[in-house]
Parts: C-alpha cells; sequence; structure tokens
C-alpha cells in the first residue's frame, strides 16, 4: 500500500485537474449568465453582484420558452421511436434467423457513415415535396438518422443475453413477441437506458438539420434559437449563456435520472467485448 500510494496521489492530482479543466467553461458560462451585459467580458472572475435579468430576458421577452417546448416534444418523440424501432430490429437480428438477415443488418448500419452535411439537401428536397418542413418531418429524420447506431447497440445487448433463456420460455409455449415483451426486454433494460441517454443528448443537441428544416422561430427547437442569439457585430454575452444554461439543464437531469442504467449498459458491454 505505501509502495501504490505516490502513484494513487498522483492519479487523483490528474483526475481533479482534468475535471477542473472540463468543468472550467461550464462554471463561466453560468457566471456571464448571472451578470449584467455591461461586465460580460470586462468585469472580474466573480461578480459582486449577480442579476437574473438575462434569464427573464430569453424566457419572456424572447419567448425562448416556446423553443423549449418544442425540443421537449421533438426530442421526446424522437427517442420513443427510435427505442421502440431499435429494440424490435436489434432482436429479430439477434435472435431471429431469416434470409439476408446479414445484408439487412449491413444495409441498416451503413447509415452510421452518413454525416448529416452529406443528406442535408436531399431530406430538404423530399421533405419539401411532402409538406413536412415542419416539427413531424423533423421528427422523422432524427428517428430515421438514429436507427443504424440504435439497432448496432441494441444488437449487441439481444445477442449477450444467454440463449437457454429464451429457449425455455419457448418450450413452455411463448411465441416471439411475449419472449420479446416479457422476458428479452426487461434484462435488456440497461441497452434501452443508453441508447436513450446517447439519443437524447444527440437530437437535443443537433442544429444543423433543425436550423435548416424548421424556419419559422416559434417552430424551432431550442438549439436554432441559441444560435440566433450571436450577433454578426455584437452578442448580448449575459443573454446567449443564459440560454445556454437553460440548454444545458435538461441535459443533466436526463443523465442523472439514467446514470445507474446508463453505466450498467457500458459496463455490459465492456464485459461482452
Amino acid at each position: 500500500r505505501s509502495t501504490l500510494f505516490p502513484y494513487t496521489t498522483l492519479f487523483r492530482s490528474v483526475l481533479a485537474a482534468l475535471s477542473l479543466l472540463f468543468i472550467a467553461p461550464l462554471l463561466w458560462m453560468i457566471i456571464t449568465s448571472l451578470r449584467s451585459s455591461r461586465t460580460a467580458l470586462t468585469g472580474k472572475l466573480f461578480p459582486q453582484s449577480l442579476t437574473f435579468s438575462a434569464y427573464h430576458y430569453v424566457w419572456s421577452s424572447l419567448h425562448i420558452w416556446l423553443n423549449f417546448l418544442n425540443s421537449v416534444l421533438i426530442t421526446g418523440v424522437s427517442v420513443v421511436i427510435m427505442i421502440a424501432l431499435s429494440t424490435l430490429a436489434g432482436y429479430a437480428f439477434a435472435r431471429i434467423i431469416f434470409a439476408g438477415r446479414g445484408i439487412v443488418f449491413t444495409i441498416v448500419i451503413s447509415g452510421l457513415f452518413l454525416p448529416s452535411v452529406a443528406i442535408l439537401i436531399p431530406v430538404y428536397i423530399e421533405l419539401q415535396q411532402m409538406h413536412l418542413l415542419n416539427r413531424v418531418g423533423l421528427i422523422g429524420v432524427y428517428a430515421a438518422t438514429g436507427l443504424p447506431f440504435s439497432v448496432f447497440l441494441m444488437r449487441s445487448f439481444f445477442e449477450a443475453v444467454p440463449y437457454e433463456v429464451s429457449e425455455a420460455a419457448k418450450v413452455d409455449g411463448a411465441n416471439e413477441l411475449r419472449i420479446f415483451a416479457r422476458i428479452m426486454l426487461p434484462l435488456a433494460a440497461p441497452g434501452v437506458a443508453t441508447v436513450a441517454i446517447f439519443e437524447i443528448l444527440t437530437v437535443w443537441n443537433e442544429l444543423l438539420l433543425a436550423n435548416a428544416l424548421i424556419s419559422g422561430s416559434n417552430a424551432q427547437p431550442l438549439q436554432p434559437a441559441v444560435n440566433s442569439l450571436l450577433g454578426q457585430y455584437s452578442t448580448n454575452w449575459p443573454a446567449l449563456t443564459a440560454a445556454m444554461t437553460l440548454s444545458a439543464v435538461p441535459m443533466v437531469v436526463a443523465y442523472l435520472i439514467f446514470q445507474k442504467w446508463f453505466v450498467a449498459g457500458l459496463t455490459a458491454g465492456a464485459i461482452k467485448g
């Protein structure tokens, strides 16, 4: 123990330094949001007085609460659709043998190699022709682009479940859908949580598609509204950082809610690997 003490202390010191490095921008964002606009970039590191005027401005005057609700709606519906489809597809690819299973799975996960920039123009044209340049169309795009990663992840979790579990259920007369819903899905709960938190973070923080596919400011999700606060010649930094703080709070809450299952999912994936 005495031999390892210097290394343990050094390791913890490095972790503490890295933690401070990563948390520093977050602290600066919160502190700046509580400053007055006159001292946003020129005042002391810790202001003598704090004000919530920037939060009142972005919430009431800019009506950013509308964009906040849009993000909640778009993210919630998109993630529910992704989880429903990815769990069914992941189970099928992992447990059901059918012709062309490997080819179909390869086609599905090939979507991982398509960046948003590459599909932006054709998706825009297609949605325009279908009159879906709105929240419904954006939800469909998010669900489709998130499926390859979600299916890949859920297939790995279902493959990790011992086959004896499903075989015993089949002996008792359970059909495939009942096995999936009553047995396999609860066992893959850490995988579902992992998919949920990854996709929540991805959809909530996505900017390119949200900004291009929805033009109305009141119909846009939160990220385009926050991005619009960046001025070409001047920027209201307290208002911008206040909007960014409001945008970050739901993600922190989501991680705290799913943390237990998320860590369990990552651990299960590491053990499987």
